[in-house]
């Protein structure tokens, strides 16, 4: 009955199709279970950074400044829709500038726009914060110069207003004894008052010269966005637009400009210590000689950060330690495409690896003739569990224009899609 023998192998072949068919796909769907990624072919941009999407730590890196700027627009607009402040700090971005313009959601300074003055709303003792942890390792003023500082701060109050950075700045430090006989005679102080000041100067006159060289510095290095009379102008500064729940665009011009940079980021300090909540905007700004910069993104406030970058693993000179502290504090990842192999290994090991069921096949069978023809068959599956990428880096490093991984860190919810 050969007839018989070779519909019962077909028959046997046919199941064991069919098992093989729903195991493969049993495993499947455990594989993309375990990965927790879902894959959209598109994602409006409100849903990916929705109206409440403005106080979060985000990081969107890679692809082109067109996709980066998108991304931003609709933050910053969330924030200033929300009344939350946000200082950005950039290295000549003009299409981030025109975003903030365009649409009247904040201030801008930069070289066009000189308004701003670094001691703006700071009382004595935030100026002398200011002053001493700026490029600290230079200058290294010590308390003493406080006294210099208040001489100041005194003649200034004498004139009837609040003292600037430009009144520090083009202060003659070394004919401070003269311009204190001088308001002495013109009756714009008492000779108590005189007395005083001539005390203070003469107590902190060690730290004179390093005060003196720290404005001479600091003026020739942040005086293309220096407000030249902030009494007339309305200067803003980082704490008056922090109080007043505004944005604030600076233009640092390059991340080599230490100085601007933290003075601006121990204005941040500041901030932070007295509890209020803003949020730090860094566009595509360097690590790697910024250490204030980086110990103050990754220190625990209220406030939150927002970092953009066409590569930041580039941005942190390749130091990995740096590189994970700071995408460790991310609420939310964007990530396009990057052109390096190193950042694309890095995003991929940061964005985790799960456990994958991997199937093998082994098959044996044939007819065979045993006092009658039939089928016989020796097949198996063969299951093993491995560990593997949920992103691997070339996929990181081929997506397409416009086209995204968002890791939401708190959900650990991955996405890949394009938004639009």
């Amino acid at each position: 009955m050969p007839g018989f023998g070779s519909g019962c192998g077909c028959l046997l072949w046919f199941i064991d199709g069919f098992v093989k068919k729903f195991r493969n796909r049993r495993i499947w769907r455990t594989n993309n279970k375990n990965r927790k990624l879902r894959k959209r072919s598109t994602t409006p941009i409100d849903e990916v950074f929705p109206s409440d999407a403005f106080g979060g730590s985000f990081i969107i890196s890679g692809g082109g400044q067109s996709n980066r700027l998108y991304l931003s627009e609709q933050i910053i607009g969330n924030a200033k829709n929300a009344n939350h402040p946000i200082i950005i700090i950039h290295t000549a971005n003009g299409a981030l500038e025109k975003i903030i313009a365009g649409n009247n959601f904040g201030n801008i300074v930069s070289s066009r726009s000189k308004v701003f003055d670094a001691f703006t709303s700071f009382e004595l003792n935030d100026i002398y914060h200011l002053v001493t942890e700026t490029y600290k390792s230079k200058y290294d003023i010590k308390p003493a110069g406080r006294y210099i500082l208040q001489v100041v701060h005194e003649l200034v109050q004498s004139k009837g207003r609040r003292p600037y950075f430009s009144d520090y700045a083009t202060c003659p430090y070394f004919n401070l004894t003269d311009t204190i006989a001088k308001r002495l005679t013109n009756g714009v102080i008492s000779q108590a008052t005189a007395d005083k000041l001539n005390s203070l100067l003469f107590t902190g006159q060690s730290e004179l010269p390093k005060i003196d060289t720290f404005f001479s510095d600091a003026k020739s290095q942040i005086d293309y966005l220096s407000a030249p009379n902030p009494n007339n102008t309305g200067a803003v500064g980082i704490l008056s637009a922090i109080r007043n729940k505004q944005i604030l665009c600076i233009d640092v011009q390059s991340s080599s400009n230490t100085m601007l940079i933290e003075l601006i980021v121990n204005s941040l300090i500041i901030a932070m210590n007295r509890g209020y909540d803003f949020s730090l905007f860094v566009d595509d700004i360097s690590f790697t000689n910024n250490d204030l910069l980086k110990n103050t993104i990754c220190q625990k406030s209220k406030h939150s950060n927002i970092i953009l970058s066409k590569d930041l693993y580039s941005l942190t000179g390749g130091k990995d330690d740096v590189f994970s502290t700071i995408i460790s504090e991310a609420d939310k990842t964007v990530l396009f495409a990057h052109n390096s192999g190193t950042s694309c290994e890095k995003w991929s090991k940061y964005l985790g690896e799960y456990d994958k069921i991997d199937l093998s096949n082994n098959r044996s069978g044939g007819y065979g003739a045993v006092g009658r023809v039939m089928y016989s068959s020796n097949s198996g599956q063969t299951e093993t569990l491995k560990r593997e990428h949920r992103v691997k880096p070339e996929q990181i490093r081929s997506l397409s224009q416009g086209e995204a991984f968002i890791f939401d860190s708190r959900t650990d919810k991955l996405l890949q899609t394009v938004i639009v």
